[in-house]
């Protein structure tokens, strides 16, 4: 929680300070300082910055205190990080809540994750401008976490493929607006 707000249980520093954290701990442990990287750059700051009130004080501020960990799903199988390549879907059910489906690659920290960011598609016709961003419960029924993927190097930090399979995702889950996903992703 170094660069978040005292008000969602942060330290209030500086990107600086946390950047020299940061450096320190990769010295000695690069998949440490990935696991925590993706957790504080990316996962965290997608809330922080188009989430809610709400969503602050339900997702953000358990994952800066650090009694939760988050992940950043954007990866997929045939796109690599092409965000304008993504094809996991998110459909409106009939009570306005979102249904998703798709599969995500090489989502760090998805081995132990409890909060997910995830970027789905909500308009195919608008290609990137129809993405939408969600946050998810690992909970979520429907969410599976395959095993960690084998790598050459940073082994220690978590990496699995993570498939959505008419996972149900409450409308307050929006993250930011409908078709504000890519601006999110690339915004992390």
């Amino acid at each position: 929680g170094i660069p978040y707000g005292r008000e969602y249980g942060g330290q209030g520093a500086d990107v600086l300070t946390y950047t020299l954290c940061m450096e320190e701990m990769s010295k000695v442990d690069a998949s440490t300082g990935i696991t925590l990287s993706v957790h504080t750059s990316l996962c965290c700051p997608c809330i922080n910055e188009f989430g809610t009130e709400e969503q602050k004080q339900k997702w953000l501020r358990p994952l800066v205190d650090g009694s939760k960990i988050g992940c950043f799903g954007l990866t997929e199988p045939g796109a690599g990080t092409d965000a304008a390549g993504v094809k996991t879907e998110a459909a409106k059910d009939e009570n306005g809540d979102y249904i998703l489906n798709g599969t995500k690659i090489f989502t760090t920290n998805s081995g132990f994750a409890d909060t997910f960011i995830v970027f789905a598609l909500t308009d195919k016709s608008k290609g990137p401008k129809g993405m939408s961003a969600f946050i998810v419960d690992r909970n979520s029924e429907g969410l599976s976490v395959g095993p960690n993927i084998e790598r050459m190097g940073i082994r220690a930090a978590s990496n699995c493929e993570v498939i959505y399979e008419n996972v149900k995702v409450p409308a307050e889950n929006l993250l930011g607006k409908e078709g504000q996903g890519y601006k999110i992703a690339m915004t992390a």
